[in-house]
């Protein structure tokens, strides 16, 4: 192992306190010897203000190892700013690509399978890696996913999706490792990874970035600390938004029913912990009653009602001020739509959606919501609850009583037939206890 005077002379190299304190400007930071360090004496979240402070720290604590979280922050003064979600403005989604140095050869081609699938969803001017020591992170620059998204949502769905599509692949590397490589999603809000040229915890090498062209030319000698080669400010190229598409369609697939900074869990084999249903379901339900109230197709209705519920869920994260990107046209007038596109923007029940020509279905994030992604989505989630047949006839009830004018426009569904009922559907629609239902036919 490395002495302490030869950690802290690497720590004090001009190159390595600049790349160090310009990754993790913004970002609370750890500390690691024994034991992991985040607040100082005072109880104040540990951050770098200035190149310097990294060797005066590594020097301070005894230091081996500095991480720093994967969430930049807006201030850093006390441990309610470490608490605070809404004090998060960016967040760095990574893939982590776990083996051991003598087995470094499959976190490369795990690597490579994760750039792949990632460049063709068209992101790859803002992704770069990362040699941790043991492993790989793949990484993307926080940049790359629009500001008016939830930055840790949006991570969480690039990496579930990814990790997800290319599964299949990823098993079979892991197999012929023996095991030894492992590739997780860890992101959450608090998540620490390791800084460029950082040491690693337990083995004497430094942590180097390099771009993904230079994935197959990558040896572990490149992170020896007394010649590392490395790609200064990699971390920092990216192309603005690069990302967007990509989450849509993340959370269009998976069907992330949550709100800002909610802890998730994607499982659809357990059951809800509430005996109430989720926002997800009563959105998807009320919007399947509504349009099938309105124009009577229950295929449509199903795939109109899952549309609705999974734009509902990332427009809050797109923000109040997101529009769609092409012209509309009327709904009504929908037959006399050109063949030359194979969707279009219509405007259904005063809402804009995209409708599948071909099918006649409607979607969102370049897939077409079916009737049994609504099942699977929907109908199966509510039937763990409550019988679907009684659900959906107290839904088509409910939202029947509501004059046509209500239901054929956006704000005033959402307003009054959706919000009073969206965390006590059951017990004020399908019970129908009348404490206060009056009002919300008014």
């Amino acid at each position: 192992m490395l002495s302490k005077q030869d950690i802290l002379s690497h720590y004090s190299n001009e190159l390595v306190r600049e790349e160090i304190f310009n990754f993790a400007k913004s970002r609370w930071i750890a500390l690691f010897s024994q034991t992991m360090i985040r607040y100082d004496k005072d109880g104040k979240p540990l951050k770098f203000d200035k190149p310097e402070d990294v060797p005066k720290l590594v020097l301070q604590y005894n230091v081996r190892t500095i991480y720093a979280t994967a969430a930049k922050y807006k201030v850093l003064q006390n441990k309610n700013d470490v608490d605070n979600g809404a004090n998060i403005f960016a967040y760095t989604p990574f893939f982590d690509i776990d083996t051991s140095l003598q087995k470094w050869e499959y976190a490369i081609k795990a690597a490579d399978i994760i750039v792949s699938a990632l460049e063709k969803e068209g992101v790859y001017k803002s992704v770069y890696l990362l040699w941790s020591g043991e492993g790989i992170h793949v990484r993307i620059n926080e940049n790359a996913i629009p500001e008016k998204m939830d930055p840790i949502v949006a991570s969480s769905a690039i990496v579930k999706y990814i990790i997800r599509k290319v599964k299949g692949e990823l098993e079979e590397i892991a197999k012929s490792s023996g095991g030894i490589l492992k590739v997780e999603d860890l992101i959450d809000s608090k998540r620490v990874f390791t800084a460029p040229l950082s040491f690693h915890k337990n083995v004497d090498l430094v942590t180097v970035c390099f771009s993904p062209s230079d994935l197959h030319n990558f040896t572990p000698d490149w992170a020896n600390p007394k010649n590392f080669r490395h790609s200064k400010g990699l971390y920092e190229v990216y192309e603005k938004d690069e990302a967007e598409d990509l989450v849509i369609k993340a959370i269009s697939e998976l069907s992330i029913p949550i709100a800002k900074h909610e802890k998730v869990s994607y499982s659809t084999q357990q059951a809800p912990q509430t005996q109430e249903l989720g926002r997800f379901q009563v959105m998807g339900l009320l919007q399947a009653a509504r349009y099938y109230v309105l124009y009577g197709d229950m295929d449509k209705a199903k795939s109109f009602g899952l549309n609705r519920a999974i734009f509902y869920a990332w427009a809050k994260y797109y923000g109040k001020g997101y529009s769609a990107r092409k012209g509309k046209i009327d709904y009504e007038a929908k037959k006399g739509i050109g063949k030359e596109e194979s969707k279009e923007l219509v405007n259904v029940a005063g809402e804009e959606v995209f409708l599948d020509k071909k099918s006649g279905l409607f979607e969102i994030g370049d897939k077409s919501q079916t009737p049994e992604d609504y099942d699977k989505e929907i109908k199966d989630k509510i039937q763990l609850i409550i019988n679907y047949d009684v659900a959906w006839n107290s839904a088509v009830k409910y939202v029947s009583s509501f004059p046509r004018n209500v239901l054929l426009d956006q704000r005033q569904f959402y307003q009054k037939v959706y919000l009073p009922v969206r965390d006590v559907f059951i017990e004020k629609v399908v019970k129908g206890k009348k404490s206060g239902l009056e009002a919300y036919f008014t």
